[in-house]
């Protein structure tokens, strides 16, 4: 169903020299040599602004899932969701708060990081029946790599490889439908339970396979069925545990707090030059004693309303500021600013991606219309709060697959062109001595 091109521009992996189990181990092994470089450099770790980290050291001390603005004590929170805490808590339990927590933290990022570049061949034989992409994607998935140990994005990005590989896998299985069904479904769960954005990834990417494979329509009700609920269980124990506190079904409560810190009379469209000009210092509560002195007073489901509200009265108030923040916002989630030594790799990702698209288009992938969905829907909640680079790495394999799949056509065409100009030159010279 997935052809690289119409012309069938691939060859057989004998002859063309590609071998994906011994390119899948270099490019593993190039993201451990890099990840291990980044992880030592002078100054890398955990330090102060960290939701996620600072909820997992109370609740490694307390038992408490809460206080993420230390050192304000604000009490239970669902500012963050509770999957990568609770395993940064489990780190921080077994090796106390010591360099070799940090130690452990980073080289399980390194790895998941290199493991990431390894799955991007296999990632694109289920695109497009070729691995020649996915290793184009994976080498810029290496130059693009960016330890995070402070949060749970690099976890998420394997989660979201392994859902599309898994589901990909089981989808047209017809027996044991539940087994393959739930473990497709808590992947997807666990997901959620890291990032609830996950899920505009996840969901059309069943619905894409159904229709893209023809999956008859009682077969794949039962899957998805199966998927949903247990993508539910997942959620429930935490959706139980915010109703007890709030009295109301919550999921996050950082929305108020994001989207106010990142629009107002000081804020730029960056998180970089609002931390540099000090609006997100005197706008956010992970830095601000004000605001997380008023979060404590009002609580933090009243504190998100309100400040939601103040952000949503000062959009009606400034639209044209409110629209110009927007615009370049929208174009930093492509190409972001700052000072990461990962940016050009962002950004050359961006660039080779839409003539990427453009020739799946007119070759006409069925991965096209997931592409495209992905990267029309899933960037939308990003353009209304500051741009940072963190928010583009749970979909940045959807450009750099199809960067690499335009690169790995342009290379086929350049190949054939060789051949082709080496061959009428072998004729003219043989045709004299003839």
């Amino acid at each position: 169903m997935y052809t690289l091109a119409a012309d069938r521009l691939r060859v057989p992996a004998q002859s063309s020299g590609w071998r994906p189990n011994r390119t899948a181990a270099i490019l593993f092994l190039a993201g451990l040599v890099i990840g291990c470089y980044q992880a030592f450099l002078p100054g890398f770790g955990f330090g102060r602004g960290n939701e996620m980290v600072s909820i997992a050291r109370n609740l490694a001390a307390t038992g408490t899932y809460g206080n993420p603005f230390p050192p304000a004590v604000t009490g239970p929170t669902a500012v963050v969701p509770p999957l990568y805490p609770v395993f940064l808590a489990v780190l921080i339990k077994l090796f106390g708060l010591s360099p070799l927590f940090v130690l452990v933290a980073e080289l399980a990022n390194v790895l998941v990081n290199a493991l990431i570049a390894a799955l991007m061949p296999r990632l694109s034989q289920v695109f497009y029946e070729d691995t020649r992409p996915g290793i184009i994607a994976g080498v810029l998935w290496l130059f693009s790599m960016r330890l995070l140990p402070q949060w749970d994005v690099s976890y998420t990005v394997l989660g979201l490889v392994l859902f599309l590989l898994v589901s990909a896998a089981t989808i047209e299985r017809t027996n044991r439908v539940r087994v393959w069904a739930g473990l497709a479904g808590l992947i997807a769960g666990l997901l959620t339970l890291a990032n609830p954005a996950t899920g505009l990834v996840s969901l059309p990417w069943i619905l894409f396979l159904v229709w893209s494979r023809r999956v008859p329509f009682p077969y794949a009700l039962r899957y998805g069925s199966v998927l949903v609920v247990v993508i539910a269980l997942c959620n429930l124990p935490w959706v139980i545990r915010n109703y007890t506190i709030w009295h109301e079904p919550v999921l996050r409560t950082n929305f108020g707090m994001t989207i106010y810190s990142s629009n107002s009379d000081c804020a730029q469209s960056s998180l970089f030059r609002n931390m540099a000009n000090g609006c997100y210092q005197s706008t956010h509560p992970v830095l601000s004693e004000k605001e997380s002195q008023l979060l404590k007073d009002l609580g933090e489901l009243k504190y998100d309303r309100k400040r939601t509200a103040d952000t949503f009265a000062w959009i009606r108030s400034h639209p044209n500021r409110f629209g110009q923040l927007t615009v370049a916002r929208a174009i930093e989630f492509w190409f972001p600013d700052g000072l990461t030594g990962t940016l050009y790799a962002f950004w050359l990702s961006t660039i080779l991606f839409v003539p990427g698209l453009i020739v799946m288009a007119r070759r006409r992938e069925p991965v096209t219309a997931f592409v495209l969905f992905v990267s029309l829907v899933y960037p939308l909640m990003y353009y209304i709060v500051v741009s940072c680079d963190r928010y583009r790495y749970p979909i940045l394999w959807a450009s750099q697959l199809p960067a690499g799949y335009g690169a790995a056509i342009l290379i086929e065409r350049v190949r054939r062109g060789r051949i082709q100009r080496g061959v009428r030159t072998g004729q003219a010279i043989s045709t004299p001595c003839a």
